[in-house]
């Protein structure tokens, strides 16, 4: 006769061989006491009997029982990998990762299924196998994020992302405060014509958000200096159209809010004979992150991604602590990362006009005579 494969232990047995309650078993497991104390020994007894049936508590019942796992999820709203994105997440990935191996953590990295991804199916969410869960895309679904908010489960959003109706917990990105320094320091070298351009109808929050610290570096009053305009571009291909219009208008320096800009606005400026930063300087307010082949040392910031993973990691584990554990004063549920500055070799004071420049001294002529 064929055996079966062994059963897999329970928490029952757990409690039978080590003659407590199941309760005592769950208390020992979810490391709480719940007001009734537990003796060192009982404990002890416990942990020496799950050492010895090899017991592996069931996530899912200790998640629907209250417990905790000690398991964060992680949630994109776009493909991870094996597709280019995987560069751009990457980052954030191992900030999670490594801050999440310090405070005692697993990560449970939630994937797409058939019929894309979603947070709910039929009215549940697959994430309550995790204690709570880190956010992020570039592309998220708001509706599922407002409705994972209102059903009380726990969540941090990587990223600045406003919703309708009570703000979310959020780690983001202080581009505001970086492209306002960047562009601060084109004023301060000499510029007096600065324009900020992007590709694409800047709806999304850290457009705005750079675009926003852009205009606070504009000094009030101050009429040389414009508070735009702000060029949008479709597509890459208006570059050309774009630098003409820099030109004409006699700008000096552009505040480029992304990396492929950059390079556009370069290679189209060499091709008119133009060099950068001698005509016209440019600043870069995305990183090279997935950029292949550009060995050009651009002026600007870099996005903290693997430091905004590890604050929200952190973020997250404080909101999953019960209320008596929880500080007295209310810790904030919004936070910022720092975007340290790259001083680059794309910066240079602006040319002097022509009109400007002291002309060339002419040597002096004698006239000698033949007669």
């Amino acid at each position: 006769m064929t055996r079966g494969p062994a059963r897999r232990p329970i928490q029952a047995d757990v409690a039978r061989l080590a003659g407590v309650s199941q309760t005592t078993v769950s208390l020992v497991l979810n490391e709480r006491d719940a007001g009734v104390r537990i003796s060192p020994a009982t404990r002890e007894r416990v942990l020496s009997v799950i050492r010895e049936l090899g017991y592996v508590a069931n996530a899912s019942a200790r998640s629907l029982a209250g417990g905790r796992n000690r398991i964060i999820g992680v949630y994109t709203f776009e493909p991870v990998f094996p597709t280019t994105s995987l560069d751009f997440y990457f980052p954030f990935l191992l900030g999670m990762e490594q801050e999440a191996a310090e405070l005692g953590y697993d990560l449970l990295l939630f994937t797409g299924v058939a019929g894309g991804r979603q947070i709910f199916r039929d009215g549940s969410t697959r994430l309550a196998l995790a204690d709570g869960a880190l956010l992020l895309g570039r592309y998220p679904n708001v509706e599922e994020i407002e409705q994972l908010r209102d059903s009380g489960y726990p969540f941090v959003y990587v990223g600045h992302r406003e919703v309708s109706g009570p703000p979310i917990p959020y780690v983001a990105a202080d581009y505001a405060r970086a492209t306002q320094r960047l562009t601060e320091r084109l004023f301060e070298v000499g510029h007096e014509r600065v324009v900020y351009a992007r590709i694409g109808n800047g709806d999304a929050q850290p457009s705005r958000d750079r675009e926003k610290g852009f205009r606070r570096a504009v000094p009030a009053g101050d009429l040389r200096r414009p508070v735009g305009p702000v060029w949008t571009l479709e597509s890459p291909d208006e570059v050309a159209g774009l630098l003409a219009e820099i030109r004409r208008a006699g700008v000096t320096a552009v505040v480029a809010e992304q990396h492929v800009l950059a390079q556009e606005l370069l290679a189209c400026g060499e091709r008119q004979g133009m060099s950068v930063p001698g005509d016209l300087s440019i600043v870069v307010l995305g990183d090279s992150t997935g950029a292949r082949g550009d060995d050009t040392p651009w002026t600007g910031l870099v996005v903290p991604r693997e430091q905004m993973g590890r604050q929200a990691t952190r973020l997250l584990v404080r909101l999953l602590k019960p209320a008596e554990e929880a500080e007295a004063t209310e810790a904030a549920q919004c936070e910022s990362a720092e975007c340290p500055l790259v001083p680059g070799a794309t910066v240079a004071p602006p040319p002097v006009p022509s009109r400007q420049r002291r002309p060339r001294r002419q040597p002096r002529q004698t006239r000698v005579s033949t007669s």
